[in-house]
């Protein structure tokens, strides 16, 4: 196996959690961490035994074959057309972007320069979710009727970095976040037609900063995609999961996926491995998809959540967004569409 050459783009904790895992796989040399922070930088650049940079420019010099970026999404436009016209393969941390004007230059700048895009909605990697996703495609759950994604956390923003606090930054909690249960819904469930948003503002001090978010979504199945998500609530509660007509299946995110027959309200409790390994520390589900983004490089073929599926699940966002300023139902057309 050839050895890929590969460049970190941001050195924050999401960063360390990709490198950890990088690490972990065959193939791989970090040639460079680029960071304005320059303490981050390098202790980041120490696990990896490679030079700690301050400037993006250096990295290319150092000739990457593909890049991680683990930055702010208001940087992701432009990060990713320069990563391009280096000639370098590039995966895209969550959200793509904050519009769909910078996701379709994104998406247009790889395929100028024949590189591909992948962007980490880590999630579908996650053991409950494809577990989840093997008892939909079985027919399991016969007909689905609901597909849900719920995030109900208790927060305070000190704890945030100011980035995310700024909504010009980050799109605020519903971009930003919320899009890994988009993605979920979808992904379970199919493409999104209709979008109803409610959204609520609930620090005095970031007015601007959404921290409740709701959407009811029509989805092309005839089926209805339920998402609540908020940072102040005292529930604690992040899981997903599908009601069809036959059986329910949900996650609540304890590694474990629990199923309950209709008919009987038998419930079935199915074990999953955790993501992170015990044993190791490393992000099992963020090793499962760089290992992805890698094989497609390697094969020259698609990734499995390419550019067009990242800018899809933003759609959704800004629509649910839209939706609940204008008070009114917003409809999307078809992903690729």
């Amino acid at each position: 196996m050839a050895t890929m050459r590969v460049g970190i783009i941001g050195a924050g904790t999401i960063a360390r959690d990709h490198l950890r895992a990088l690490l972990a796989l065959e193939g791989v040399e970090i040639v460079g961490v680029v960071d304005p922070v320059q303490e981050r930088a390098m202790a980041l650049a120490q696990l990896a035994g490679a030079p700690a940079l301050a400037e993006e420019s250096a990295l290319y010099d150092r000739r990457p074959q593909a890049v991680w970026l683990c930055t702010p999404p208001d940087l992701h436009p432009d990060q990713t057309v320069r990563a391009a016209e280096a000639g370098c393969h590039v995966f895209c941390e969550k959200p793509i972007a904050l519009d769909l004007a910078g996701a379709d230059r994104m998406i247009a700048a790889c395929r100028r320069a024949g590189v591909h895009l992948m962007v980490g909605q880590v999630i579908r990697y996650y053991p409950e979710t494809l577990a989840l996703k093997r008892l939909v495609e079985e027919g399991a759950l016969g007909q689905p009727l609901v597909v849900f994604g719920r995030r109900l956390l208790a927060a305070r923003p000190e704890t945030f970095p100011a980035w995310r606090l700024d909504p010009r930054r980050s799109g605020g909690f519903a971009v930003e976040s919320e899009v890994h249960e988009v993605d979920t819904i979808r992904w379970l469930g199919g493409e999104v037609v209709r979008v109803v948003g409610q959204v609520g503002y609930g620090w005095a001090e970031h007015p601007d900063f959404d921290t409740v978010v709701h959407g009811l979504f029509t989805l092309a199945s005839g089926a209805a995609g339920l998402l609540e998500a908020s940072l102040q609530s005292g529930l604690r509660r992040w899981e997903w999961g599908v009601i069809g007509h036959r059986a329910t299946a949900y996650s609540p995110r304890r590694g474990e996926v629990r199923l309950i027959r209709l008919a009987d309200q038998h419930e079935e409790v199915i074990p999953v491995e955790p993501v992170v390994d015990p044993a190791t520390g490393v992000n099992r589900s963020m090793q499962a998809e760089n290992r992805e983004f890698l094989e497609a490089i390697r094969a020259d073929r698609p990734p499995a959540i390419p550019g067009e599926e990242g800018r899809a699940d933003l759609a959704v966002v800004l629509a649910l967004l839209q939706s609940a300023r204008e008070g009114r139902p917003v409809s999307l057309a078809p992903a690729g569409g």
